[in-house]
């Protein structure tokens, strides 16, 4: 699953951070991203404020793509979007009833410079509070990514059956594709 989201967004990135939870979980990794580099959690009581503390820490560019590893059908053409719209903002956050924090770009400078110096933040919410953010609606999401794939997470078996169904249909509609070229020797 995370090679997949890496797949997706990694070419619009300069490098690639991956942060987990802990020493154990580098180890599986590893083998399956040897690109990346990993930042630990120094602290397992903090949930995702905490990935994004020791990620921003180890980043070393302007922007950092953040996305989750749960998230297999991310499209890379929500985080160009999000790209285009970064402006002089601090972050760009997709937007629906709530924000997602957690699919967003953000200026790692200023956001490293706020999570060192306050330790109370406690959400990435919190964080987006703090910061100039454009947030991109709706609409503007649905002109890149029509079903919403970017936003499915799999944290149940039924996730997992949904996504896998969606790749296998996906599979299917492209060789249907591929065989009218064949045929045609045109598009």
């Amino acid at each position: 699953m995370v090679r997949r989201v890496v797949d997706a967004i990694g070419p619009l990135a300069g490098e690639l951070v991956v942060s987990v939870a802990t020493s154990e979980m580098v180890s599986a990794l590893r083998p399956i991203l040897p690109e990346a580099a990993f930042s630990i959690d120094r602290r397992s009581d903090r949930g995702p404020i905490e990935g994004f503390r020791r990620g921003f820490d180890v980043a070393i560019g302007d922007r950092v793509l953040v996305a989750p590893c749960d998230a297999p059908l991310l499209r890379p053409e929500l985080y160009r979007l999000f790209l285009r719209s970064l402006g002089r903002h601090e972050c760009v956050v997709s937007k629906f009833d709530v924000f997602d924090p957690l699919r967003a770009i953000y200026r790692r400078p200023v956001v490293t410079r706020i999570l060192r110096s306050d330790e109370s933040i406690a959400s990435p919410s919190a964080l987006v509070d703090r910061l100039r953010c454009r947030f991109v609606d709706p609409d503007r999401i649905r002109a890149v990514d029509p079903d919403l794939s970017s936003f499915l997470d799999v944290n149940t078996q039924g996730d997992l059956d949904e996504v896998l169904a969606r790749l296998e249909r996906q599979s299917r509609e492209g060789k249907r594709r591929d065989w009218r070229i064949d045929a045609s020797g045109s598009p």
